[in-house]
């Protein structure tokens, strides 16, 4: 299962040179990683990526996590990343329009 959500509101900092970065406002496509049934219905977390390059020409990519718990209430769950350290969480919001696999 796959879902759009619009990330917005955030700040990474470069690990290569330290500049910080706000984050663009886009639409993300997630891909459902993980699912399990808890006390309350369905948890699934979803995953995206994001990729930039730095003023340093440094790539960067990040991995950004949302979970929906219970079914239809979305927040934001984490990030990984190796070239970038996420300094504000984005603000994650739901689209209405989602992609079925």
């Amino acid at each position: 299962m796959n879902a759009l959500f619009q990330v917005d509101s955030y700040h990474y900092k470069c690990k290569c040179c330290h500049k910080l970065h706000a984050g663009p406002t886009r639409i993300l496509e997630f891909h459902c990683v993980s699912e399990q049934i808890l006390a309350h219905g369905a948890e699934r977390i979803y995953e995206a990526d994001f990729a930039a390059v730095c003023d340093c020409d440094q790539p960067i990519h990040i991995n950004f996590r949302v979970r929906e718990y219970p079914v239809g209430l979305f927040e934001y769950h984490g990030s990984r990343s190796a070239e970038a350290e996420v300094i504000v969480a984005p603000k994650v919001r739901e689209r209405l329009d989602t992609v079925a696999a």
